[in-house]
């Protein structure tokens, strides 16, 4: 298995925008193709931290191609630019698990 972790530095006055975004358009299509989300958090200094799980590198890069290549995805992104900046930075790795089986 394979991890990808993304934290967000989300810009406050939009943070409930984004995740209503995140909830209603991006969410389900990734979900439609896959992806398998452990878990998404909002920090008190208003990070946002998504992990996601995939069977293998291979694996998460045919999921990245199917969200890309789904319509609702060029829908969400035509609705995303009326909408504020959501974030300020954003970081993302990889990992993998180290705890012994």
């Amino acid at each position: 298995m394979i991890y990808r972790m993304r934290i967000y530095k989300a810009n406050v006055a939009a943070v409930d925008a984004f995740n209503e975004f995140f909830n209603s358009y991006l969410l389900p299509v990734q979900l439609r193709a896959g992806a398998r989300l452990i878990g998404r958090w909002q920090t008190e200094d208003c990070r946002i931290v998504a992990i996601w799980e995939y069977d293998t590198v291979e694996a998460y890069q045919s999921i990245q191609a199917m969200v890309q290549s789904d319509p609702e995805s060029e829908q969400a992104q035509v609705h995303r630019r009326t909408l504020p900046d959501f974030f300020v930075e954003r970081e993302e790795v990889f990992m993998t698990d180290t705890v012994a089986k």
